[in-house]
């Protein structure tokens, strides 16, 4: 059976189309039944990969995986899902400090990813120490971290191992698959608001199309520095989103514009060192304080939507300046 929805996706050009939802779901769910050889799985991601996964496939996957995830992940009552997949190597990981700046306000953020996606550069799993994240592997020890701190990090081995090999195809075949956008969706605990970072411009509203196809109630998708979920306030912003208008979950975009003009965006030391030190007030650095204020901003904008953009921006500088050191 898995060798049709090969055949569906690579026969010649006025042949082939894409999967259905339903299709992607029964694909994915019969290799996870051990119904299907990794290599036949391969083939059909680097086919999909080619001509660039529908928001269906990538639904069909999300939905898929999800159903591995145990149930109990759901009750740590999270607000906000952080998917933290790309890693850092221009900057360091200020979305980590934008993440701690809302759990000071009282949301409970979880952040998750994988350490090991790409080795050259820094993954936020290394950051948390230092920036007293707690890293939870049990449902327990994410309520518990969460019911303390309002904030922790889940790797993803610890809620979806059958994952982690999928994506190590990458270093195998030397290209992303649709599943690098399917881990970044899959939301464990169920939190009502989420944030997502692409690399490659467009696939932000693939993210979102595929978000109400999984009627996620509310989420942000927009290209982040480095392809992880942080605003560059160097650039503008598209965001693509997910939210709940007059009772029906809707597909959105928000344009946000460039937020430090005469900033160079230079460089700067990549550490959990250096990210603490700008917590502490300790060196100033004025395109992390940008980072952190703007993708404070979108958040909160998703949060209240009657809120207008300068109103978010004043409110997340006000909660940076005033941040518990």
């Amino acid at each position: 059976m898995f060798s049709e929805y090969i055949k569906l996706t690579g026969r010649g050009e006025k042949g082939r189309r894409s999967l259905t939802q339903s299709e992607a779901f029964d694909a994915l769910s019969s290799y996870l039944d051990g119904d299907a050889e990794l290599l036949q799985l391969a083939v059909l991601l680097m086919l999909q990969r080619v001509r660039c996964e529908t928001p269906e496939e990538a639904a069909g996957y999300i939905q898929a995986l999800r159903d591995r995830i145990d149930s109990k992940w759901k009750t740590v009552n999270a607000d906000v899902d952080w998917p933290c997949f790309a890693g850092k190597k221009r900057q360091p990981p200020f979305l980590m400090l934008a993440a701690k700046v809302l759990a000071q306000q009282g949301k409970r953020v979880v952040l998750h990813g994988y350490n090991a996606v790409d080795a050259i550069k820094y993954q936020v799993e290394s950051a948390c120490p230092l920036l007293d994240i707690n890293i939870a592997t049990t449902p327990e020890q994410a309520k518990k971290a969460l019911d303390e701190t309002n904030i922790c990090y889940l790797p993803l081995e610890s809620y979806c191992g059958e994952l982690v090999p999928l994506l190590n195809l990458r270093a195998q075949v030397g290209l992303r698959t649709p599943l690098n956008t399917v881990a970044r969706s899959l939301n464990p605990t169920q939190a009502p608001f989420a944030i997502h970072g692409v690399f490659h411009k467009g696939y932000e509203k693939l993210h979102a199309q595929a978000a109400l196809l999984t009627q996620e109630p509310s989420i942000i998708a927009f290209k982040g520095e480095g392809g992880e979920s942080e605003i560059n306030p160097r650039v503008s912003t598209t965001i693509c989103g997910v939210q709940n208008v007059a009772g029906k979950l809707t597909y959105i975009e928000q344009e946000w514009p460039t937020y430090l003009n005469e900033v160079s965006g230079a460089h700067t030391e990549v550490s959990a060192e250096y990210l603490q030190q700008l917590w502490l007030g300790n060196i100033e650095d004025s395109y992390g304080d940008a980072a952190v204020i703007s993708t404070v901003a979108v958040l909160l904008k998703q949060f209240q939507p009657e809120y207008s953009q300068q109103e978010c921006l004043q409110l997340a500088k006000q909660y940076w300046s005033e941040r518990n050191k």
